[in-house]
């Protein structure tokens, strides 16, 4: 199953963390509009709350790579800015997006489901 996560803020980061520790989940795309895959890969090592992660990711150009597992990094304010094809579940955790007719942006790209944190 490929993963999409927009808004890597604490939610977003914690998501990340647990569903990288599932073997059949790949995250394959993160947006959030206030940062970058430099920033957002210190965050994902280094958490205040829940301590140094026990793997390491790097940022290489606008994607993370931990591993072997490039994900794709953008910066976008609005869903349909950002391609989320690709992904079959977006982890909807910008806190932002919550009526029906946004979220339906995803399913317009041939997401199948949107778990919203907020």
């Amino acid at each position: 199953m490929k993963i999409g996560i927009n808004g890597f803020g604490r939610i977003g980061r914690l998501a990340f963390r647990r569903a990288w520790e599932r073997p059949a989940w790949d995250i394959v795309q993160i947006n959030d509009p206030a940062g970058d895959a430099l920033t957002w890969s210190h965050l994902i090592n280094f958490d205040s709350v829940q301590g140094k992660w026990q793997h390491s990711a790097e940022s290489e150009g606008d994607a993370i790579v931990v591993g072997e597992q490039r994900i794709s990094c953008t910066q976008n304010l609005q869903i349909k800015q950002t391609d989320w094809s690709n992904c079959d579940v977006v982890i909807e955790a910008s806190g932002q997006m919550k009526t029906a007719q946004l979220l339906s942006e995803y399913l317009n790209q041939g997401v199948k489901q949107v778990v919203v944190t907020a």
